[in-house]
C-alpha cells in the first residue's frame, strides 16, 4: 500500500453554524487527513476563504454547492459528490460527518482504531429487513420536490398531503415490480476504499428510485451494501445500534425525528463511551461542552 492509501478522508456536509464548522476543521487538521466539504448552497454565511484559513496541514477540497436540504434526494447527490471527489485518491477510510459533529478522540487514536479494524465497514442498519410500509412512503410514492423560494415552499406544504393521499388511494407504488432489496439505517458512515469505489460504481443503478423521494439519504448506502459481498465485512453485525455500528455517540429520543443536541449533562457519558465521533452540538444551546471536548483533545 502506498503512502497515500494510509490517509483518511473526511467528508463534511454543512449548512449552518460556521464557527462550529471552523472548529471541526481545526480538530481534523492533520498531515494524514484530506478534508472534502460540501457547503449547502443556501449557506451564504459560510465563507470558503475563512474555512481554508483554519487548515494548515490537511489538504482541503470543496465540491460544488447544491441545494441539499436534509432528507431530499439532492442530499444523496451531495454525499455522492463528496465520495467521488475523495475516492479519486485512495484513502484508508472515508468518514461522513456533519458540520455540527465533533471527534472524541485524537487523530492518532482514530487512525489506530481503523488500522486495527482495517477492512471493516462502519455502516448502521435499523433492522434485518426494512419495513415495507416505510419504503413505500419514502420511495414508493412520488413526493413534491423541495422548493427554495418561500412562496413555493408554502404551496408545497399545502398541496403535498393531498397529493400523497391521492396516490395512496390509487395504490401508487413505484416498488411494486421492483426486485431490489432496499435497506435503511443511519446517514453517517466510515467505509473502506474498496467499498467506496463499489458504492460509486453502483449508485447510478438506484438513483431513479430516489427521484421525488423523501429521506433516501438513509437508504442509498445501506441498500448498496446489503446487496453486495461487502455486507460480510461489517464491523457490527447486529441491527438497530447506530453507535456500535458507526462509532458515533448519538442520542435519539423515542419517536424523535432528529437526535438530541448534546450538552454538559452528556460530557461524562461522551468521554466514557469509547466512541470516536459524536453528534450533534450547538454552541448557542451549550458552548461549554464543545469547549471541554476541545480542551480534552488538546486544542483551543
Amino acid at each position: 500500500m502506498d503512502a497515500t492509501a494510509e490517509r483518511h478522508a473526511y467528508l463534511i456536509a454543512a449548512h449552518d453554524k460556521p464557527e462550529q464548522l471552523c472548529l471541526l476543521l481545526r480538530l481534523l487538521d492533520d498531515e494524514q487527513n484530506d478534508l472534502y466539504l460540501h457547503i449547502d448552497r443556501k449557506a451564504g454565511n459560510i465563507s470558503e476563504e475563512i474555512l481554508r484559513a483554519q487548515v494548515k496541514c490537511a489538504k482541503m477540497t470543496f465540491v460544488p454547492r447544491l441545494d441539499a436540504r436534509w432528507g431530499s434526494e439532492v442530499f444523496v447527490d451531495a454525499i455522492v459528490s463528496l465520495l467521488e471527489a475523495a475516492a479519486q485518491t485512495e484513502h484508508a477510510y472515508y468518514h461522513l460527518l456533519s458540520g455540527v459533529d465533533l471527534p472524541l478522540k485524537s487523530q492518532r487514536e482514530i487512525r489506530a482504531f481503523f488500522q486495527e479494524h482495517a477492512g471493516k465497514e462502519f455502516v448502521a442498519f435499523d433492522r434485518e429487513t426494512a419495513e415495507p410500509s416505510m419504503l413505500r412512503e419514502r420511495i414508493g410514492l412520488y413526493h413534491a420536490p423541495q422548493r427554495a423560494k418561500p412562496f413555493w415552499r408554502r404551496v408545497s406544504r399545502r398541496v403535498s398531503p393531498a397529493w400523497l393521499r391521492l396516490q395512496r388511494m390509487l395504490k401508487v407504488d413505484r416498488l411494486k415490480k421492483c426486485d431490489i432489496v432496499f435497506q435503511k439505517g443511519a446517514v453517517w458512515f466510515s467505509i473502506t476504499h474498496a467499498f467506496a469505489c463499489y458504492a460509486l460504481e453502483h449508485a447510478p443503478e438506484y438513483r431513479k428510485y430516489y427521484r421525488r423521494s423523501v429521506c433516501a439519504d438513509e437508504l442509498w448506502l445501506q441498500t448498496i451494501l446489503f446487496n453486495s459481498l461487502f455486507m460480510e465485512n461489517r464491523y457490527f453485525m447486529g441491527w438497530d445500534d447506530e453507535p456500535a455500528a458507526t462509532m458515533r455517540y448519538i442520542d435519539w429520543p423515542d419517536g424523535a425525528r432528529s437526535p438530541r443536541t448534546l450538552t454538559m449533562r452528556d460530557y461524562d457519558a461522551l468521554t466514557a463511551s469509547g466512541m470516536l465521533f459524536a453528534r450533534k452540538f450547538d454552541a448557542s444551546a451549550d458552548k461549554e461542552v464543545i469547549d471541554r471536548i476541545t480542551r480534552m483533545l488538546g486544542a483551543e
